[in-house]
């Protein structure tokens, strides 16, 4: 373990030293942002406690991995700790927030603790895998380092486990703090409100409709969409990992906000299983801690694969049909541009629960997507030739005639939409059936 690393974290994350829980050092809690936090460290005598504490207080619990390969090693005396921490896990699953820190290693049993939490942040040479190098060798015959088996970098761009992962512990804490502060203290609370933090929301924005490409199809980053739509900088999550969709926490006229948009930037922001499991898990977040969710729809479509093939988005897509079907939250949805095939059931459709649905004027509501297009195209001559048969059989006002759409907008009053649509489902009541729990298509 190195204690400057945690000392750091914990000093960066606090406003003032914090509270120790049984003298484990910086394990106990503390103020974020005028808001009480639990901190607990992996390995310690009080992790269970501190986790107990977050529990009967609903505090936010932020857990952090700075132990070495004797830390969770699965002996006897262990696995009873170790079973305890899991059903803790689960039980505040929902209740409060939970953000794992591996600032040094999580691995063997600690590995699997790691994605109970919402939220898993790294420093850049941390890892975790269940098996070690040796072993993996043993059975693979292949030579293996301890990043290959699971470093930081593999897991923020291919597993998606690490959301993100910092330079060092100060940057880790930061980001922390920064994600801490669009989440409630748990499930019965409500987000922070930061007012007057943004442009005027009736000003109207005339330059936004100057960062899109008249062509439909035509590459643009999102991210500046949203920019222009938020208050200020916009909290990413998961930013290597299936790029094609963005999944960010953003303020609009003060209220916290969940991002969801597709990336025409990067395979034309196509959803594949990863994309689709990486919105799917995001929304769910939100739903669980009352964040509305804002929804932005430019899409080719769904990668097309066969049902064997890796990455195939059936399943992962009707997982993320789930998500946005059984949320409570603020659902509004806004088709920027294209909303072809599959995709645009599974991205907040009003057929589904959105509350609002609103168009650009350049949006196309296609009912087949463009590889489809392209499978019915005898050259590329041919599949531009269909895609703008298809565009124009499919202007918003038809989506709007249909049901699809709730109303065409200019795009430089859609924050003017959108904070009159967050105040009024903020008080956005829904009553749920009683059941145990229902069954999410894993």
């Amino acid at each position: 373990m190195n204690p400057d690393d945690l000392h750091e974290f914990a000093q960066v994350l606090f406003d003032d030293a914090p509270t120790p829980l049984a003298g484990q050092g910086p394990a106990g809690w503390g103020p974020v942002d005028g808001r009480d936090v639990c901190l607990a460290v992996a390995g310690a005598a009080s992790e269970v406690r501190v986790r107990a504490l977050a529990a009967r207080t609903g505090r936010p619990l932020v857990t952090v991995f700075a132990g070495d390969d004797a830390d969770h090693d699965g002996g006897a005396a262990d696995l009873r700790v170790l079973g305890a921490l899991a059903r803790d896990s689960a039980a505040l699953s929902g209740v409060v927030p939970q953000i794992a820190v591996v600032l040094t290693t999580a691995d063997r049993e600690a590995a699997l603790l790691l994605p109970l939490a919402d939220l898993a942040v790294a420093v850049r040479g941390a890892r975790s895998a269940l098996a070690d190098p040796a072993a993996a060798e043993t059975v693979t015959g292949t030579a293996r380092s301890a990043g290959d088996l699971g470093g930081a970098d593999l897991h923020a761009e291919v597993t998606g486990r690490f959301a993100h992962v910092a330079e060092d512990a100060a940057e880790a804490a930061r980001f922390v703090r920064d994600v801490l502060a669009h989440l409630p203290s748990n499930n019965r609370a409500t987000a922070p409100r930061l007012p007057d933090a943004g442009p005027d929301p009736a000003e109207d924005d005339p330059e936004l409709a100057g960062l899109l490409p008249t062509e439909p199809g035509a590459p643009y980053d999102v991210r500046e969409v949203v920019a222009r739509l938020a208050d200020d900088d916009l909290v990413e999550l998961h930013t290597a990992h299936a790029p094609h969709v963005v999944t960010a926490f953003a303020r609009i006229d003060g209220w916290s906000t969940g991002v969801v948009a597709t990336q025409p930037a990067v395979r034309g922001g196509a959803l594949d299983a990863a994309a689709a499991g990486k919105a799917a898990r995001f929304v769910r977040w939100c739903d669980a801690f009352g964040v509305p969710v804002l929804t932005l729809v430019d899409t080719a479509g769904a990668v097309p694969a066969g049902e064997d093939d890796e990455g195939a988005p059936t399943a992962a897509l009707a997982r993320l049909l789930y998500a946005y079907a059984e949320a409570t939250v603020g659902l509004v949805t806004v088709l920027t541009g294209r909303a072809h095939g599959p995709a645009r059931l599974a991205l907040g459709s009003g057929h589904v629960g959105a509350d609002l649905v609103l168009a650009w004027p350049r949006a196309r509501t296609g009912e087949r997507d463009e590889f489809a297009a392209a499978a019915r195209a005898s050259a590329a001559d041919d599949w531009r030739a269909l895609v703008r048969e298809a565009a124009a059989a499919a202007e918003p006002v038809e989506a709007v005639r249909r049901g699809d759409v709730d109303a065409v907008v200019d795009p430089g009053t859609t924050r003017t939409h959108l904070a009159a649509a967050l105040r009024l489902l903020h008080r956005k009541t829904g009553q749920q059936p009683a059941r145990r729990h229902g069954n999410v298509p894993l």
